[in-house]
């Protein structure tokens, strides 16, 4: 809840703290982006270390902050959080199968607790234990929810009242262009995994090619049918081809 001191300020004061914020941001993301590029197959875990470390230093008021997703299921999974309460936090929630996270996750955009001590009949277990563990307000924010994949952004405080609505603003653009990162992130990886399937699958042809003298065309058909008639992704046919070859060579050597 915002004093009176702070509603009194002139406008411009607040639009240039604002704007502070929202440059801290962009410098932030920015780095995360390039240091994503750079460090190729470790740039998911190395953005989302980022993106908890920028939430703390450039939202006021947050102490803590975390990351939690959940992939193929309702399992909270705990990434990069800056300290061991917040990974407690995402422990609970799984535990007693409540909580503001798993909230954020499925079913709002952002959750906003003012202070946790009035919490109790929305999430009486969760309320009651993130107060032992020194939780007084939090926010958390939607990522992504797609496809069975989900994500939020938690923001941590040990004090109530201190996240008011202009905070809130601030760390909801925050998570906005965190979740843009984030999708950055996984794209890149994921096209890792295309370029890896990609090799195997030009493996898998050569293999083809040279067994029954056909051309690259018709070895590629030949794994499409194959894929086809086992109910198998091409790649996992790939897969499967070369490793039996790479099995039969090593029996021959040995």
């Amino acid at each position: 809840m915002a004093s009176t001191q702070e509603r009194d300020e002139p406008e411009h004061v607040t639009q240039d703290a604002t704007e502070r914020v929202g440059e801290d941001m962009a410098g932030t993301l920015e780095q995360a982006a390039r240091d994503l590029l750079d460090r190729g197959e470790e740039g998911v875990e190395h953005t989302l270390r980022l993106v908890v470390r920028g939430a703390i230093q450039t939202v006021p008021h947050v102490e803590e902050a975390g990351i939690s997703l959940v992939e193929d299921g309702r399992r909270v999974e705990s990434y990069v959080p800056s300290s061991d309460i917040v990974q407690q936090i995402d422990e609970l929630q799984n535990d007693l199968g409540e909580g503001p996270c798993l909230d954020s996750i499925w079913h709002e955009q952002r959750t906003v607790v003012d202070d946790m001590a009035e919490a109790d009949h929305r999430w009486p277990r969760y309320a009651r234990a993130a107060r032992e563990l020194g939780i007084g307000s939090l926010m958390s924010f939607q990522l992504f929810a797609e496809r069975g994949s989900a994500g939020a952004l938690n923001l941590y405080a040990s004090q109530p009242h201190v996240f008011d609505e202009s905070t809130a603003d601030a760390g909801r653009l925050f998570a906005a262009q965190a979740a843009l990162v984030l999708h950055g992130a996984q794209r890149i990886q994921g096209l890792h995994t295309a370029l890896a399937s990609r090799d195997v699958i030009g493996q898998a042809k050569g293999i083809l090619m040279e067994r029954f003298g056909v051309g690259q065309a018709q070895a590629f058909s030949m794994l499409v049918e194959s894929s086809q008639n086992t109910n198998m992704k091409l790649a996992k046919v790939a897969e499967w081809l070369a490793g039996e070859v790479e099995k039969k060579g090593a029996h021959r050597r040995s």
